[in-house]
């Protein structure tokens, strides 16, 4: 019989570091992997290398030791630069990706080729601006990949997030085949951009709509403030049979705490349940969230009770529905609960807390909170710590206490939150000489917001200040400036009817008008 062929050694070897890298679990065992190889003489094997690599990064999470790897080779090939910019990247370290892309580019070697590019400019775009990503765009075309359709539809994305529109339209309009990935990348840009009627008429022209076109323009209305025609693009979605996922379900749940439509929030979670969308964390915070805004706390602390991974984002949502809607000393409960039990707390987390004590008059706790999130945890204090801040002691009538915070925000401006949470405090306490100091300030910020003007003018009214009054009613007219109509909205059937104060828009107006009349008849009799 003829002798059996001996196994080849390379493939052997191979074989061998593929099972041991599925055997690793830890950072110790990939170590010893390589000192194997070391050992074998295949210390700097761009091969392995290039393994040990991507498992360092993708498998472990370790950014340092995936690095170590990438130096310790002499002349890393393309598939190494790829590797070691797409884990800088997909771990929220974009400007580490963006300047090895710039190193390669200058050692002029390797040379880029179409399937670094994309992971290069979708780091660009998170901390470059447009023209960084017009240099790697001159790259693209010196290198001849202009017309990769990846490419194309990467640069498209890039420009977009960079808020350079009309760039990438232009890209657009000039690609020979456009995907749906590229029509999704141009409607997020325009909505991004704010620019929600080119998002709109991009989107109707679409010759075919996946799910992720159909979550880019439901996300595009709900974060524009368009949430009524968000909740009528996701029926709309579902009678195309477009089948919605955890994405979809966060956006339209997003628009519904917004609009306060409990009904429709509780038939798209029984919706979720029914088509097994699933009850990922994402879709968890999103319940909470909806649940917590329509004032359904007892459901919301269900969700949250029962959830089993607890991220940061669920500590957040279930604290601050609970200052939301003053349960104040129950969300301070849940935060040293959180301190016990979850991660560390964020600029987010003292939103709520602040938040708390200001709806529940715990002027002490507030002081206290504010305090700590530098001292004790870190959380560096941004504009908007500072209005709840200002809020917690205008409500308490501590006005010296407010403007020594105000004054102390050496950092930064104070903004209209800062101002508005001081005048309508003062407001409250009829304190019309800081009242008069934070009137003018937002006035100067926005001319033609009257509704500062209507708070100044009001509080001259309540204290006899006539003259004064005039003044500033005198002033609105001669700067145009108007007040933005009251607006109420109520939930029937699952359709939210809006009404806005002396608008008669509503189909119904007269029958409602009639209506009112007959109650205020029957009232007075």
């Amino acid at each position: 019989m003829p002798a059996a062929k001996e196994a080849n050694p390379a493939v052997a070897l191979n074989q061998h570091v593929l099972a041991t890298l599925e055997r690793c679990g830890h950072l110790r065992q990939l170590k010893q992997l390589q000192a194997h190889l070391i050992v074998l003489g295949h210390g700097h094997t761009q091969f392995f290398s290039f393994k040990l690599l991507r498992f360092s990064a993708t498998v472990l999470a370790d950014l340092r030791y995936a690095r170590s790897l990438f130096d310790a080779l002499p002349s890393p090939n393309i598939f190494l630069y790829t590797a070691m910019i797409t884990a800088y990247s997909s771990h929220s370290d974009p400007s580490s990706a963006a300047l090895l892309f710039r190193q390669m580019l200058r050692r002029r070697r390797p040379l880029p080729n179409q399937f670094i590019f994309p992971h290069a400019l979708r780091s660009f775009s998170e901390s470059s601006s447009s023209s960084s990503i017009a240099a790697v765009h001159a790259q693209v075309a010196k290198t001849g990949f202009a017309g990769d359709g990846v490419v194309q539809t990467s640069l498209l994305d890039a420009y977009a997030k960079c808020l350079d529109v009309d760039t990438a339209r232009r890209l657009f309009d000039e690609m020979a085949e456009r995907n749906v990935v590229s029509w999704t990348a141009m409607i997020t840009g325009y909505a991004r951009a704010g620019m929600i009627g080119n998002a709109t008429t991009l989107f109707e022209e679409m010759p075919h709509r996946d799910v992720p076109a159909w979550n880019a323009i439901i996300a595009a209305y709900s974060q524009n403030g368009l949430f009524s025609e968000a909740v009528a693009l996701f029926r709309r979605m579902i009678a195309a049979a477009a089948r919605p996922n955890e994405t979809t379900v966060a956006c339209v749940l997003s628009a519904c705490g917004h609009l306060g439509t409990l009904l429709l929030a509780k038939s798209i979670h029984t919706y979720t349940y029914r088509n097994r969308i699933g009850a990922s964390v994402f879709v968890s915070n999103a319940l909470i969230d909806v649940y917590g805004k329509c004032g359904s706390l007892k459901q919301a602390r269900n969700l949250f009770d029962e959830s089993s991974q607890r991220s940061l984002t669920l500590w957040n949502s279930m604290i601050n529905c609970l200052a939301l809607h003053g349960h104040s000393g129950e969300a301070l409960e849940t935060f040293e609960e959180m301190r016990r039990d979850g991660p560390p707390p964020d600029g987010v987390t003292f939103v709520g807390l602040l938040n708390a004590c200001a709806h529940g008059g715990m002027v002490d706790e507030g002081r206290r909170y504010f305090r700590a999130m530098v001292a004790g945890y870190g959380v560096e204090r941004r504009i908007e710590h500072y209005g709840c801040m200002v809020d917690l002691l205008c409500r308490a009538g501590r006005f010296e206490e407010a403007m020594e915070v105000v004054e102390g925000m050496r950092a930064m401006e104070p903004d209209e939150v800062v101002w508005g949470s001081l005048l309508n405090g003062c407001r409250v306490y009829g304190e019309v000489k800081m009242a008069e100091k934070a009137a003018r300030k937002l006035l100067e910020m926005d001319p033609g917001n009257g509704g500062y003007g209507v708070l100044l003018a009001n509080l001259y009214s309540a204290t006899g200040r006539w003259e004064e009054m005039g003044g500033v009613r005198k002033a609105m007219k001669e700067t145009g400036g108007r007040k933005l109509p009251g607006c109420s909205w109520i939930e029937l059937e699952s359709e939210v009817h809006r009404f806005y104060s002396g608008d008669r828009s509503h189909p119904r107006a007269g029958e409602i008008v009639d209506a009112l009349q007959g109650l205020a008849a029957f009232l007075e009799y």
